[in-house]
């Protein structure tokens, strides 16, 4: 068996880590894909305010039920 340190070992980790996340990507099959670099800070403010959105129209519709200050009930379609 091969004797190695750690500074070799982390060398040959980082070499070989590019190809094996590209294989799990590639073999992975249907499953929803994982975000994969960090989200633009105008399509993050977009989202907030679009959750936003939903949920007071839902509040309007009586959908949300305040049950406590810290306990609420959300009504899926």
């Amino acid at each position: 068996m091969k004797k190695m340190d750690f500074s070799e070992l982390s060398e040959w980790i980082l070499e070989k880590k590019s190809d094996v996340e590209r294989d799990i990507l590639q073999t992975k099959g249907k499953e929803r894909n994982i975000r994969t670099r960090a989200r633009d800070e105008n399509e993050a403010k977009i989202l907030d305010d679009l959750c936003k959105k939903k949920w007071k129209k839902a509040e309007i519709e009586g959908k949300v039920k305040y049950l406590s200050k810290r306990v609420w009930y959300y009504e899926f379609d």
